[in-house]
């Protein structure tokens, strides 16, 4: 397909950019497993800097709002420090950057390193002559900074995931599309429908759906087909208590990206979802993947219902669900 072809090219693009390396001197020895809460991101650089006008572009930056939420929410917790106080208590952070300004740095660097203090972790380093050059590498490399440092801590979740999931997504998974999913253990209701099941927590907080088509053409992987095809799944299959009333999708919140996860192609959708006559609504997060062995389309997506609350957690767990699926296993 030429989407896969089109995000390989970048991710190559991507690799010869930047390069992984020692960061902060030499590299020091694991000690042991990470010890930061989830989504708690160390930014180590001149205080100052960062808390000053100078330092909005960036500040701006590592505080980046999760994409297709009701209200703002950052991605991560931002916990910032000077160079001078990054000691043993801060090295089992998931995820550290550090901030080098300086006349000894004769060009801008975006160096990448894991698991340099701790395991699983994400430490990425900006090297810089002026803070200038520190707002060009957020410019140019920004988004993937944010998916390493979010990639990282969804490995941490899944890892969860495998000892503690929904039983019941587990077996419709396998029962239905034949495939591997692991979600939320705080799902346990399940109501199937024709290639389609949507399973809930007792209090519809959680919820996870999954839903097959044949493939056509690529299409398939456009931001009109993806919202038309998941609001007729949706308006037969996830009704209210009144007649009329259904599931839809806000179109004019969707978001959509290309990207490579765990070895394939995946059109991610981020938005927003109503209940049609009623006052119902929250985020959802939807993976369009090409099942090529039974040549169809499979959708996995995770919504969240929860008025006048922060989502992000939910949201984060359901992000890392959405990575576990495997077809055809």
């Amino acid at each position: 397909m030429k989407h896969l072809l089109i995000i390989l090219i970048s991710l190559l693009l991507t690799c010869l950019s930047c390069g992984d390396g020692d960061q902060q001197g030499k590299k020091r020895k694991v000690i042991g497993p990470v010890n930061s809460a989830p989504y708690e991101l160390l930014v180590v650089c001149n205080k100052s800097w960062y808390k000053s006008d100078a330092g909005a572009h960036f500040r701006q930056f590592v505080n980046t709002f999760m994409p297709g939420m009701p209200q703002n929410e950052p991605i991560f917790k931002v916990i910032c420090i000077n160079e001078g106080s990054f000691t043993k208590t801060f090295i089992g952070f998931g995820g550290i950057i550090f901030v080098n300004v300086g006349p000894k740095y004769k060009e801008a660097q975006f160096i990448t390193a894991r698991n340099m203090y701790a395991r699983p972790q994400m430490v990425v380093t900006l090297n810089a002559p002026t803070f200038a050059g520190i707002d060009s590498l957020v410019d140019r490399h920004g988004d993937h900074i944010l998916d390493l440092m979010a990639d990282n801590e969804i490995k941490r979740s899944t890892t969860v995931l495998k000892r503690n999931h929904s039983g019941v997504v587990k077996q419709y998974a396998e029962k239905l599309f034949g495939c591997e999913w692991l979600m939320p253990q705080e799902i346990t209701q399940v109501k199937p429908g024709k290639d389609f099941f949507w399973a809930s927590s007792l209090d519809n907080t959680y919820n996870a759906c999954m839903y097959a088509y044949p493939w056509v053409s690529d299409s398939t992987f456009t931001k009109d087909f993806f919202v038309a095809k998941r609001d007729s799944f949706m308006r037969g299959n996830i009704q209210g208590e009144e007649w009329g009333q259904h599931m839809e999708t806000d179109a004019s919140t969707v978001t959509v990206r290309e990207r490579m996860l765990n070895g394939h192609y995946v059109f991610e959708a981020h938005g927003l979802w109503d209940m049609k006559g009623d006052a119902m609504g929250g985020p959802f997060v939807s993976h369009v993947q090409l099942d090529s062995v039974n040549n169809r389309i499979i959708v996995t997506e995770g919504f969240v219902y929860l008025p006048n609350k922060e989502k992000k957690k939910m949201m984060h767990a359901i992000e890392a669900g959405l990575r576990t699926l495997k077809m055809n296993p």
